[in-house]
């Protein structure tokens, strides 16, 4: 097998051998040798003919298995280990010299008849340089001894500086990385994100992704997708395609780095670097360990957006069965938290707020009435007016879900549109008498979605209102109950999926009778809460 490290590496070593008349040969087949003699180097030509190798291989077992620090396999022929880390150079080396009787008696001449050379040419040439004779051999070995621990010493720098530039690419690639895994981050942004750092660090052509079966949910594509960064030309699909199951980070052939994305051996994906444009384009160990970096820091992402995802869908849930438990006291409420919290979502969207300000506002309308559970049943299911002591026991709602809530840390974020959802923009609303800015964008949004759906439901004490009537009224109170610039965001919403979720709403509550049901078909779905969806399944189960 051919050694991962060139053996030009060497080629310092090798010279310096040259210039104190010796040759350093590689011993283990395959390996090349390290510098590129010219054809007048004499020694080199004698001493690494196949007849000269097969010699010096023989001699080579003998020092393995001996305590001999030199062999003489041929009279006035030194063979002398050079000890340098394999790890570094690829494989084992021995400095070869041909003493002064080598030249006198027989075996220059047994050299140079089984390399092919001219005798005479031969002793010629190597006696220019007075070659080294018996006595002083003891002084060559030292010299062979010290050339070897200074080629030890400047390789352990080299491969000490190239790992240390792995190392810090890794950590700079790392780095780049950390700050975009955020809980509740896009997994395809992030995604997409490594790609491109990968592919700048690298200094290639293009990245690319397969999605797996692990990770084609979270990334909602299908499974065997390729995400692409950079300039391919339509290869990287086909690559990935046709690659099939790796198990680990491998080189193929001279510019293509793979590896797989897994986590406890399940695998999201595979991915790919190619086409280097920087260096010599040649990808090495050193890519190999970045794209695998890359590879096995997305995939602890992927496995957090999982359990992230896991979690979200069981707190929403939980919710859900809380507020259905709520709204249980009052049939005809039936649903009225989710449809406020999905029309809010979508104001929300229509107004440009943020991903997460989105969410928040949702799970606020979600909880807005779970103040109601302190209020009496009677007074809610009451048929006719309510008197002004019941009506000031129905108007502390907002208050006490504020206090149920505020001691949980995590609906920190949430408690505004709670608290503030019967607020007025001109002030008239309650607990606080807010007013215009000073509401919070939550409650204000809330506020709208929670007037629509009571005018557009039935109730104990009155029917539905008619869709027109109920946006005109809406229409007519923009700044003085609303906030004219969300209540204009809530205008343009296509309302046919409320309208279906509605229908439905309306239509189980008949069936059933209560409302013990509230919403079970929700939890145990994936598709994430929307109108849009809830609209779907309404039309799945109509057919």
């Amino acid at each position: 097998m051919s050694p991962t490290i060139p053996s030009s590496r060497l080629a310092s070593l090798s010279q310096s051998l040259t210039e104190a008349g010796a040759v350093l040969v590689p011993v283990d087949a395959g390996v090349a040798f390290p510098f590129e003699h010219n054809a007048s180097d004499m020694m080199h030509a004698l001493c690494t003919s196949p007849f000269a190798r097969g010699v010096i291989a023989r001699a080579v077992a003998r020092l393995a298995v001996g305590s001999e620090s030199v062999v003489e396999p041929l009279a006035g022929m030194l063979v002398i280990p050079v000890h340098l880390p394999r790890l570094l150079v690829g494989g084992r080396f021995v400095a070869v010299t041909l003493l002064a009787e080598a030249l006198e008696g027989e075996t220059v001449e047994v050299l140079a008849s089984r390399g092919r050379i001219d005798a005479l040419l031969a002793k010629k040439l190597l006696s220019i340089l007075p070659p080294w004779d018996r006595r002083s051999s003891g002084r060559f070995r030292h010299i062979v001894a010290a050339l070897a621990r200074a080629e030890c010493d400047r390789l352990a720098a080299l491969d000490a500086g190239a790992q240390l530039s792995t190392a810090w690419e890794e950590l700079h690639l790392l780095h780049s990385l950390s700050g975009e895994m955020a809980v509740g981050a896009s997994p395809r942004d992030f995604a997409l994100r490594t790609l491109a750092e990968v592919r700048q660090t690298l200094g290639c052509r293009w990245t690319a992704l397969r999605v797996d079966a692990s990770a084609a949910a979270l990334f909602e594509v299908e499974v065997g997708t390729v995400l692409v960064s950079g300039n391919d030309n339509g290869v990287a699909e086909k690559l990935l395609t046709d690659a099939g199951f790796v198990d680990r980070a491998a080189v193929l052939g001279a510019d293509l780095v793979v590896a797989p994305s897994r986590r406890e051996n399940e695998a999201f994906g595979l991915l790919a670097a190619g086409e280097r444009t920087c260096g010599d384009g040649a990808m090495s160990s050193c890519e190999r360990s970045l794209v695998e970096t890359a590879a096995g820091n997305l995939a602890v992402f992927l496995d957090n957006a999982r359990l992230y995802r896991d979690l979200d869908r069981m707190f929403i849930g939980a919710l859900s069965a809380l507020v259905s438990a709520i709204d249980a006291k009052d049939p005809y409420t039936r649903g009225h938290s989710q449809r406020v919290a999905l029309l809010s979502r979508s104001i929300a969207i229509a107004a440009g707020l943020s991903a997460s300000e989105v969410k928040n506002i949702y799970i606020s309308g979600l909880v807005h009435d779970v103040g109601k559970i302190g209020v009496p049943e009677q007074v809610l299911r009451k048929v006719g007016k309510l008197t002004e002591t019941e009506y000031e026991q129905v108007k502390q709602h907002p208050e006490i879900g504020w206090r149920i809530l505020r001691d949980i840390p995590q609906f920190a974020e949430i408690l505004d549109g709670v608290r503030f959802h019967h607020e007025r923009f001109d002030g008239a609303g309650y607990p606080l008498g807010l007013a215009g800015v000073d509401i919070p964008i939550a409650a204000r949004i809330i506020g709208i979605a929670d007037t629509f759906d009571a005018m557009s439901s039935n109730r104990t004490y009155r029917a539905a209102r008619g869709r027109r009537e109920v946006l005109a009224e809406m229409s007519r109170l923009g700044g003085t109950q609303f906030d004219s610039l969300y209540l204009a965001h809530f205008l343009t919403l296509d309302l046919s999926g409320y309208d279906a979720i509605n229908l439905w709403s309306n239509e189980s509550t008949s069936d059933t009778g209560d409302a013990s049901n509230l919403d079970a078909h929700d939890q145990d779905c994936d598709e994430p809460l929307s109108l849009e969806s809830l609209c779907r399944r309404d039309s799945r189960r109509a057919a």
